[in-house]
This record gives C-alpha cells, structure tokens and sequence, in this order.
C-alpha cells in the first residue's frame, strides 16, 4: 500500500493523531509510514503562529499485526515559535501514544508488562520478540508495573494474612540457602509482598511498616508451625487469631512415624532400610490416610508391621498420626478440642521417645492448632501462591538480584491484570457496509 492515505488503514492503527501514508512488509516485519494530520500549530509557551522547521525522521517498535513485528517510521514535524522574546524557540511535535524519545509506543510497552507479567515470559524472550534490548525491555516493564506493587490501595482490606518462606538462592561454598518471607491475602488469594530472609525480625519490621489502620484490620494470620514467624507476630499483630498450617502440623506427626520407622529397622537388622525389609517396603503406606488404603494396602501394612515391629512402636506412631487427622476432620470446635487433648495425652504417656517430642510440639501450638476449626482459615493459599513463585524462578532460570526477583514475583502473583476478553463470533452479522 502506498501514495495516499486511507481511512481503513488508519483503523488498523489504532493511533487517531496519526495518519498512514504507506506501509510494505520489509524481511518479515511491517514497515509503516505515519505522520500527525496536517493543521495550523501555535506555540505552547505564547500561542503564536509556529513555523514549520522541516522534519525528522524516527523508529518506533509498535504492536504486532497479523503476525508481524511493526515499525512506526514517523516522520515528524519541527516547529519554531516565530516570537522572538518568546522561551520556547523550537520543538518537535509529540502524540499520546508515544512518549519522547522512546522506542516503543505505549501500547507496546504496556504488552511488554504484561507479557512479563501476567504470562511470566522471561524477559530475554520478550526482548527478541519486540527486537530491543533486555534494558529496554526490563524499563518498560518496571516503569509499568512499579507504581501498581507500591500503590498503597493494592494491599488495603487484608483480614487473613498468611507468611510462609520459599526458597530464594540455593546454598553454594559461600553462603547458605536463602529464603525469602512472603506475605499473602489468604481470602483474595494475593501476594502482598516478598521480603528476603526467615527470621522475627524481618517479619516484625515489615509489619511495623505498615500502618496503624492497616494491622488493626487484620483478624487471622496463618503460618507454618515455626517459632520465628510466631514470634514475629509481636507486638504489632498481638491481637490477632494465629492459626497454624494443618498440612505442616500431620507433616510433624508423619516425620515421627519415619523416625520411628528408621529406629526400629536399624535395631532390628541392624542396618538402614533396604527393599525387601518390612519396615522400608511399606515407608509410603504409613503415610497414606486411613481412609485411602486399598484392601491389599492395609494387608502390607498388617503383615510388615507384624514382621517388623515387634514392640508396636511404629504402630504407636501410625495411630498417633491417624488421631490428630480425626481431630481435624472434625468440624466442631469443642469436638475437635477433645480430640486433640485425647491425641496429646496419648503422646505424653507413650514410651516412645519420638512420640513424646511431638507432644511437646503439638502442645505448644495447641491454641493455634485449634484456631484453624475456629476461623476456618489454612494456609493453603499462601501454599499455592509458593507454587507460583516457582514458576517465576524457572521463567528467570534462577535470580541473583532480589529487587529484580521481587518485582517479577509480584507482578505476576500481586497484581491484577485487565486482559481484554474477546467476545464470541457465534450468533454475531457483520456490522461492515457494502
């Protein structure tokens, strides 16, 4: 297409302040020729007539269409203001949809963002696909997505907050491995913000960061059974109903069983598990639910444990695990306290030694424990949201750079994206005129 300006080709361009003047595929990417309607211009200090100073030509990496990258070849107009007491002297023409200088439009560094993002593309992609550099690519992207993370309203309303740690750097000859601490709206399922390290006090001073109104507002709070998160509660969020994770509260009781289990073997042939052992070959039934054994499950588990258990000490334990799952089961506060009390005291007088360190344990988070069945609140959300982090760290192929790994995490799991919804064509005529 070329030589005169059309309408329908405007239309595709989306961009009202600028006309085509011709467009032709070059090597596989769309070249279009634009320019801003022609009209009288006055200066934008005193309004004088400007003066047209000749034009200058520039690129601008647009979205793509149909399939093909986009190139804007804009040939602006330079004005000079024709005043000559006036401060503005000259300028050239701006629109916008395109800042100053920029090499791509804001419509291309929007899509960027969310590519980024919404779909967690790794940047380096992202860059090839748009043919600018991976600084390019990151600036618009952190221009785009910076001012929503830090936007106080984003993380406003939270009642339940759920803090679980992910792995952020694994551990090499110089350091040991680095956690990072997130925060997470557990009944909007939103990531509220990823801070490096595992420890009460980084917890404590993120929650002093906040304000007064913010912490007052939170009712719940759901952590995995980890004393430095407790702890970390203080004194800021004193007041809130703590509720500890049920996944990591049998996850204690099912590493006893495997204490147990390992003990038992080693004294009775007086080596680690090995296939064919009673004991080993059944590791993974002692773990499985009750009620999800199959009839020749719950044979293995009576012939290894007959064979190989001959003080009931795994049996012991197995039991353990069983009644601090009914205790959870169980929708009733009251019914669910008795419950664990019964599973508690079951601990204490057992002659097992690993029995009586989960009692011990269990004991100390009894309240919080029991604060799941009267909230209703796990930390199961925040538990999904670690799944998402993971994917990021893939996308990035590992991070070294934490405000980096902050911001890709939090805009992929902190943010709402407005994706435009397509709407269906079935049902649809044609609104084109003959």
């Amino acid at each position: 297409m070329g030589g005169e300006v059309t309408e329908l080709a405007c239309v595709f361009l989306g961009m009202p302040e600028l006309l085509v003047k011709s467009a032709r595929e070059v090597g596989g990417e769309l070249h279009v020729l634009v320019e801003t309607k022609p009209g009288p211009v006055g200066c934008r200090r005193c309004g004088t007539l400007a003066e047209s100073k000749g034009r200058r030509n520039s690129c601008i990496r647009d979205l793509e269409v149909s399939g093909r990258p986009t190139v804007l070849f804009w040939k602006k107009r330079r004005w000079r203001c024709k005043d000559p007491d006036c401060e503005a002297k000259t300028w050239t023409e701006e629109i916008g949809g395109i800042a100053p200088r920029a090499v791509l439009t804001r419509r291309a560094r929007t899509e960027i963002a969310r590519r980024i993002g919404e779909d967690a593309d790794p940047v380096a992609q992202v860059a090839r696909n748009y043919g600018v550099s991976w600084d390019t690519a990151w600036g618009a992207f952190k221009e785009e997505v910076t001012p929503r993370i830090e936007d106080p309203e984003r993380i406003k309303g939270v009642e339940a907050l759920g803090v679980d740690e992910t792995a952020f750097l694994a551990a090499t000859k110089d350091h040991g491995r680095i956690f990072a601490t997130g925060m997470v709206d557990v009944r909007r399922s939103l990531l509220l913000d990823i801070i490096e390290g595992r420890s009460a006090k980084i917890l404590s001073d993120w929650l002093g960061e906040r304000p007064e109104a913010w912490r007052q507002a939170v009712e719940v709070v759901t952590i995995d059974p980890l004393e430095a998160y407790r702890s970390g509660l203080k004194p800021h969020l004193e007041h809130v109903m703590v509720v500890a994770d049920e996944f990591h509260i049998v996850k204690l009781a099912n590493t006893a069983i495997d204490d147990v289990r390992r003990r038992t073997q080693n004294e009775l042939t007086g080596h680690r598990g090995r296939k064919g052992d009673p004991l080993y070959d059944i590791r993974k039934i002692l773990l499985t639910a009750d009620e999800r054994l199959t009839d020749k499950a719950r044979a293995r588990l009576d012939a290894a444990l007959a064979a190989g258990d001959p003080k009931d000490e795994v049996l012991a334990a197995w039991l353990a695990k069983e009644h601090l799952r009914e205790a959870y089961a169980v929708d009733d506060p009251k019914e669910a306290e008795k419950l664990l009390d019964k599973v508690l005291e079951e601990c204490r007088t057992s002659e097992v030694g690993e029995l009586n360190r989960l009692g011990t344990t269990l004991t100390r988070w009894r309240t919080e424990i029991l604060n799941h069945h009267r909230t209703g609140d796990s930390n199961g959300p925040t538990e999904s949201m670690n799944l998402l982090v993971k994917k990021i760290k893939r996308s990035g192929c590992g991070f070294t750079n934490f405000k980096h790994y902050r911001l890709r995490v939090l805009a992929h799991c902190g943010l709402k994206w407005q994706t435009h919804r397509t709407a269906s064509m079935r049902g649809r005529a044609p609104q084109f005129a003959a």
